[in-house]
């Protein structure tokens, strides 16, 4: 997987013009990775996920998000292809399929091959903006080029949720990279213990002045006291979650809210959404195969389904909160009672592509926190407890408004520390993520208990 992992995060104070090209050409590519590996054009316009966009939309997107970015800070003076620029151009947030279909019903979309000459234009408007654009270092959050880097962790983000989507499409309709590596299992299941975690105070919110591109939702500040608290040491495994569909856990409403409960019904849910069912037992679905379930591998979930497992476990059992796992997170500066912690160190991870799917638990060492926790950072996104809010003194950022704002409600669930197919500043401590509880994401849990 060396060849599509991130090359080195820009310091936006000091990097160079060449650094900046390799940052974009390799999230360009990342996601041209992605959909060459769609076998046949009417593929692309299958929506893999009932709650998501055909694909061809995915395809264009991006693209089309640097050109509307561009001509928002002057950086051009009029668009590529005007009808594109509004097509592609907003995503979808459904609370059904009825209402992303009648959302989407009248539009006409264009053939691939024409959406893939349009990325080739945009990809040559991008680098020749760069090489021309005084970099005027630093570049902060009213500088031109934060369009661009805007443009670029954008692409990064839709790489990672057009994963999700293509995960969901039959085998046959895809083929493997040949630089795509799963990572091995070797079908044990660790003992999960508990934990103690000791209190102290975190900061939450990234500085102003960090010289790294950030969202709006990361700024701001919110100091918080967390009491000691328990977790398991390991993120649930595929194993450990199959004691709870072993044991009836779909099928007992004690274990499921009101909300979790119309869902699974309605969709009739009775395991883990990348499970397949056979005579002995399931399968696993990776990115690009189907193969024997990984019991030591993280289990990927939504957050109802974590709820759930968190129910049937009892005795005071939940998830973590966004404080407590920034706690958990970080290192003990020992000096003091404040925790210290390098937020872009992600080579000790299951991050930025180390393996093309989650690792077994507690197999990186590396990954191991201060606090004896495993794989806090990368493997699979962390559900937790809260839901997403701003932090005190956030500011929605001029050129995307509606990032984040939208969703400050109590429809969208918190999740943390990215996954193995995460990469650029998304990878860093600071990001802040979220989705609906019944989304999927490359996303699990570990407990929690007072």
């Amino acid at each position: 997987m060396d060849t599509l992992q991130s090359s080195q995060f820009p310091r936006l104070d000091s990097c160079s013009r060449e650094t900046i090209i390799n940052y974009f050409k390799n999230s360009w590519e990342l996601e041209d990775v992605l959909m060459k590996s769609l076998v046949g054009e009417e593929t692309f316009y299958i929506s893999p996920d009932p709650l998501r966009n055909r694909l061809i939309f995915y395809l264009g997107h991006s693209a089309v998000f640097y050109i509307n970015k561009f001509l928002g800070v002057g950086l051009l003076d009029k668009p590529i292809n005007a009808n594109y620029e509004i097509l592609f151009e907003i995503g979808v947030d459904p609370e059904t399929p009825e209402e992303l279909d009648q959302a989407t019903k009248d539009i006409h979309w264009p053939t691939v091959e024409e959406v893939w000459r349009y990325r080739d234009q945009v990809y040559g408007v991008v680098i020749e903006t760069i090489e021309k654009t005084p970099l005027n270092l630093p570049i902060h959050q009213n500088h031109p080029l934060w369009a661009l880097m805007m443009g670029i962790e954008h692409s990064r983000t839709h790489f990672e949720t057009s994963s999700m989507l293509i995960r969901q499409l039959p085998v046959e309709r895809l083929e493997r990279p040949d630089s795509w590596n799963y990572a091995v299992s070797n079908g044990k299941v660790s003992k999960n213990e508990m934990l103690q975690v000791s209190g102290g105070s975190v900061e939450l919110g990234k500085p102003e002045d960090y010289p790294t591109y950030g969202w709006d939702s990361e700024y701001g500040n919110r100091s918080v006291e967390v009491k000691p608290f328990l977790a398991s040491e390991y993120l649930i495994t595929n194993g450990e979650f199959l004691e709870f569909v072993n044991d009836n856990g779909y099928d007992n409403p004690d274990y499921w809210d009101k909300e979790s409960w119309t869902w699974k019904t309605i969709y009739n849910i009775k395991h883990p959404k990348f499970w397949i069912p056979t005579n002995s037992g399931y399968k696993y679905r990776a990115m690009f195969d189907e193969i024997d379930l990984p019991l030591d591998w993280p289990v990927e979930v939504n957050h109802h389904e974590a709820m759930a497992y968190c129910r049937w476990k009892g005795q005071g059992i939940r998830l973590m909160s966004e404080a407590e796992w920034n706690l958990a997170t970080a290192g003990r500066d020992e000096s003091s009672t404040n925790f210290q912690q390098d937020p872009f160190a992600i080579q000790d991870y299951n991050l930025n592509l180390k393996f093309g799917s989650p690792s077994p638990v507690g197999m990186l060492e590396t990954a191991r926190s201060p606090a004896g926790l495993y794989d806090l950072r990368g493997n699979v996104w962390e559900w937790l407890s809260d839901d997403f809010k701003p932090l005190p003194g956030f500011k929605p950022h001029r050129l995307y408004e509606d990032y984040s704002a939208p969703f400050f409600d109590t429809q969208h669930n918190m999740m943390l520390g990215g996954a193995w197919v995460t990469t650029g500043t998304e990878a860093s401590t600071f990001y802040r993520n979220w989705f609906r509880p019944y989304f999927y994401q490359h996303a699990g849990f570990r407990i929690a208990a007072s």
